[in-house]
C-alpha cells in the first residue's frame, strides 16, 4: 500500500502514522484507495508517503479525524491492553494508579471510561487494584493478531467518539519547544522528522 501521510504523533512508543492510502498493490484484500489508515512506524518518516504492507494498516473511521488517530491510538490501544487484559477493570473497582510513565494519562482515561474510580493520590490500600509500571510491561508483552488489534483499535475510536481522552493534552512541535511536557506530541505531516 502506498499512503499519503497526513498525521504523525510521537510517544514513548514510537511513531504513529495516519493517512490516506493513495494506491494499492495487485494482491490487497482489506483496503482500497482513498481509505484512511494507521501504522505504526519505528523510524520518524521523512516523505509524504510510505509503503507499508497490508497487515500493518488498521482502519480509520470516518469520524476520527487523521491527527486524533495518530496522537491517541498508541498510547490508548496499550492502555487498554493493561484495563482489559492484564486486569479486568469494571464498574465500580477502585484502581490505584502508581505508574507515571506517558501511559498513565491513557489507563486513568480508560479506567473512567470502564466506570471505575481512579483512587486520588495513588492510595494503594483503598484499591481493589493497583496499576503500576509492570502492569505498563506486562501489556506491552501481550501480542494479538491483525484482527484482534483491529477489534482493539475499534474499542479506542468508540472510547474517542465518547469524550474519554479529551482530557488528555497533546503537544504540537511549538509547543514542546516551550516546554510543554503532554505524553504525545503531535506533528503536521508536512515537517520532516528524518534527523
Amino acid at each position: 500500500m502506498r499512503v499519503r501521510v497526513g498525521a504523525l504523533g510521537i510517544s514513548a512508543l514510537g511513531t504513529q502514522v495516519a493517512g490516506t492510502i493513495e494506491a494499492v498493490g495487485p494482491d490487497s484484500a482489506g483496503f482500497a484507495r482513498n481509505d484512511r489508515v494507521a501504522f505504526r512506524s519505528i523510524a520518524p518518516t521523512s516523505s509524504t508517503t510510505v509503503v507499508v504492507a497490508e497487515r500493518e494498516l488498521m482502519g480509520i473511521p470516518a469520524d476520527v479525524s487523521l491527527d486524533s488517530a495518530a496522537a491517541i491510538l498508541p498510547c490508548a490501544l496499550l492502555a487498554r491492553t493493561v484495563v482489559k487484559q492484564v486486569h479486568v477493570i469494571g464498574r465500580g473497582t477502585r484502581v490505584a494508579i502508581t505508574d507515571v510513565s506517558v501511559i498513565a494519562p491513557f489507563v486513568t482515561a480508560w479506567v473512567e471510561h470502564l466506570g471505575g474510580t481512579v483512587v486520588a493520590g495513588g492510595e494503594t490500600g483503598q484499591a481493589d487494584l493497583v496499576i503500576s509500571g509492570q502492569s505498563i510491561r506486562s501489556a506491552l508483552g501481550v501480542r494479538s493478531g491483525h484482527g484482534l488489534a483491529q477489534q482493539a483499535a475499534a474499542d479506542v475510536f468508540a472510547a474517542m467518539r465518547t469524550g474519554a481522552f479529551d482530557s488528555i493534552a497533546l503537544s504540537s512541535a511549538a509547543d514542546a519547544r516551550n516546554g510543554s511536557r503532554s505524553p504525545v506530541l503531535l506533528h503536521p505531516a508536512e515537517v520532516t522528522l528524518a534527523a
